[in-house]
């Protein structure tokens, strides 16, 4: 199926009627004149096929000219070319400042084989709305060396404070993806152990946490997975069931990840504010597990207070959706992140959590405790039939350690992740 498009005799240059058709030129959508970004890629779930926008013969809302290469759309979801997108102050959207991310990367080659994730990643967005006060990406260079550029598309005055208020989107990486692949010389991919050549949406925002970055999200996927190559998602919002379709037709080259640190429900939206009620994730996994989906959930971080018994509990409930593995990592209590931790339980009325975090940021108290929850973790996983766990022991945490728990913990970062999610694909 493709686009095509008619221009209007009465109209100007820009006037066009668009109409998507199959491969003997017939009709199976009228689209009227200017279609909107969201019916497009809502056009290409609803019949499960990717279109490349570029060279459709669509036109920028604005100033008419044709979309050849990159764009990005209007807040009301009106396609622009890329002069026009880059050109627009940020506007708002509820609490959030939007706008177009001007990244020129696509795939980033990325160290996150040594958790047994992945050899690249792909970010649809800068930005992230759920605001998670732990979450270390603020802290790295994908954002603290763009300070000037989040600025300016953004308003952005400290990217670490204000992360959860600022959104830009990448609308045009699947087409940019589409490219990228037809170009690449696979003998040069990076394939390691454990990383596997697969490539994870995302590592620096969530692919799934509104419906743009998750129309994003369908198409750089459709585009891997027409590669060959072994998908990896990991998410907090239910939104991913949108695609199971796609999955389904994946043969295996797509898994899919939930992080749920806990069920403490308000606990949990004190420190991940804007993202969904852990049940509403665990219940997402569900509909994958009936699906048949390959799936996993990334217990990460336990918070400090949390005992056996609510350990136990909370590998029960991950038992229950059937989980290829069980990917854990304690709290690490580093950098602003973590101060912002400390103030949002102290916000929400969690003083104990609060003295609990204040407790680990001595170095021998954390040591104590994030080696206490990685083998209470991998012990208790033992009580379960289809658990298995994958821990993520920080290397300070190896290098602190000594005797046979820096052993144990070291032998833990080389092992690779029980999944066959990669076995299918061209690596």
């Amino acid at each position: 199926m493709y686009l095509k498009t008619e221009r209007d005799p009465e109209g100007g240059w820009y006037d066009r009627y668009v109409q998507l058709v199959d491969s003997e030129g017939r009709t199976i959508e009228q689209l009227g004149k200017h279609p909107t970004l969201d019916e497009l890629r809502e056009i290409e779930r609803k019949h499960s096929v990717r279109i490349n926008l570029w060279q459709q013969g669509l036109v920028c809302y604005e100033c008419g000219n044709q979309i050849n290469k990159r764009f990005s759309s209007t807040l009301e979801g009106h396609l622009l070319c890329w002069d026009c997108a880059t050109s627009k102050e940020p506007y708002e959207q509820g609490d959030l400042t939007v706008n177009t991310d001007p990244t020129k990367s696509v795939l980033s080659e990325s160290k996150l084989h040594e958790k047994s994730l992945c050899d690249y990643v792909i970010n649809v967005a800068t930005g992230c709305k759920h605001g998670c006060r732990f979450c270390y990406v603020p802290s790295t260079p994908a954002i603290k060396n763009r300070d000037r550029m989040l600025e300016k598309q953004a308003e952005v005055e400290n990217p670490q404070e204000d992360w959860g208020s600022y959104l830009l989107y990448r609308d045009d990486l699947p087409e940019r993806t589409h490219n990228g692949l037809k170009e690449t010389d696979f003998s040069d991919w990076k394939v390691t152990k454990r990383g596997r050549g697969a490539v994870m949406l995302s590592s620096g925002t969530d692919c799934y946490q509104d419906r743009r970055a998750a129309q994003i999200t369908r198409g750089c996927v459709h585009e891997l997975v027409d590669a060959d190559i072994p998908v990896r998602i990991l998410t907090r919002s239910p939104n991913v069931t949108r695609d199971i379709d796609l999955f389904k037709k994946s043969d295996g080259l797509v898994t899919v990840g939930m992080s749920i640190p806990s069920f403490d429900t308000s606990l949990v939206k004190a420190l991940e504010p804007q993202a969904p009620p852990p049940q509403a994730r665990w219940e997402a996994l569900d509909e994958m597990f009936r699906a048949g989906i390959p799936r996993f959930v990334s217990f990460s971080p336990t918070y400090p207070t949390m005992d056996r018994d609510q350990i136990r509990e909370t590998l029960s409930w991950f038992e229950a959706i059937d989980p290829e593995v069980v990917f854990h990592e304690p709290m690490n209590p580093r950098g602003k992140n973590f101060e912002m931790c400390l103030e949002a339980t102290r916000e929400a009325g969690y003083e104990h959590v609060a003295k609990d975090l204040e407790r680990i940021q001595r170095n021998d108290q954390w040591a104590e405790y994030a080696v206490e929850h990685i083998e209470l973790v991998q012990e208790l996983a033992n009580d379960f039939r289809n658990v298995t766990v994958h821990s993520w022991p920080d290397r300070k945490l190896v290098n602190s350690s000594h005797g046979d728990t820096k052993r144990k913990l070291k032998n833990m970062r080389k092992q690779v992740s029980p999944e066959s999610f990669a076995s299918q694909g061209r690596f």
